[in-house]
C-alpha cells in the first residue's frame, strides 16, 4: 500500500491527479481505521477529508513516500481519538447536566407544593364569599350547588366568581401559568 515514488512526486508538485490517486488508494481504509473507535461513519470520513485537506496544504514539507503513509495512519489516528474522546466527554456532560427521573418528580413535587402554596395565599386574601365560591369550584362544585349551599341566587354566585378571578389574576399576575389552571377548573363546573 506504499505509495509508488512517481505518484509521490507528482502529488509534492501539486498534481491533483496524483492526489486523487493517493487519496483513492487510502481513503477507505483510513475511514475503517477511524471507525474502529466507535465513530460513525460520517464522523469518520469528515476525519478523515480533514487529514488529506491538512497533508495537501503540507505537502512540500513531506520527504518521503514512507513518511507520508506513516502521516496519513498516525493523524488518522490521533484525531480519531481527539475526537472519540470529545464525543464522550460531550456525552458525560449531557448525561450529568440531566437530572434522573426521581430528580424530576422531586422538582415536580417541589413546584407542585410552591403553586398550591401560592394558591392558597391568594384565595386567602379573597373576600369571604369570593373565597368561598372559588375553593366550591376547586372542589368540583357547580355554581348552582354553591348558591344552594350559600343561599343566595345563582347570579350573586357568578358575580363572586367574576371578582375573585379579577382579583386572583391581579394577586398571581407573576404566575400566570398558576391563573390559568384555576380558570380552567372553575370553568369546568359551569
Amino acid at each position: 500500500m506504499i505509495i509508488s515514488e512517481k505518484h509521490f512526486q507528482q502529488f509534492v508538485k501539486g498534481d491533483e491527479r496524483s492526489f486523487e490517486s493517493i487519496f483513492c488508494q487510502y481513503y477507505k481504509t483510513l475511514v475503517s481505521y477511524a471507525m474502529r473507535h466507535d465513530l460513525e461513519l460520517m464522523e469518520a470520513e469528515d476525519i478523515v477529508l480533514e487529514i488529506f485537506h491538512h497533508i495537501w496544504q503540507i505537502r512540500e514539507e513531506l520527504k518521503s513516500p514512507a513518511a507520508l503513509h506513516s502521516l496519513l495512519f498516525t493523524a488518522t489516528k490521533n484525531r480519531t481519538l481527539n475526537v472519540a474522546r470529545n464525543l464522550k466527554n460531550r456525552q458525560k456532560l449531557i448525561t450529568e447536566n440531566y437530572p434522573t427521573k426521581e430528580e424530576e418528580e422531586s422538582q415536580d413535587y417541589l413546584m407542585e407544593e410552591e403553586m398550591s402554596r401560592l394558591l392558597d395565599e391568594a384565595i386567602n386574601q379573597l373576600p369571604k364569599q369570593c373565597e368561598q365560591v372559588i375553593v366550591g369550584l376547586l372542589e368540583g362544585k357547580s355554581l348552582q350547588e354553591l348558591a344552594d349551599k350559600m343561599q343566595i341566587s345563582i347570579n350573586s354566585a357568578k358575580t363572586y366568581k367574576l371578582r375573585a378571578i379579577q382579583t386572583l389574576r391581579s394577586l398571581l399576575k407573576d404566575t400566570p401559568f398558576l391563573l390559568l389552571i384555576i380558570l380552567i377548573r372553575t370553568n369546568k363546573k359551569n
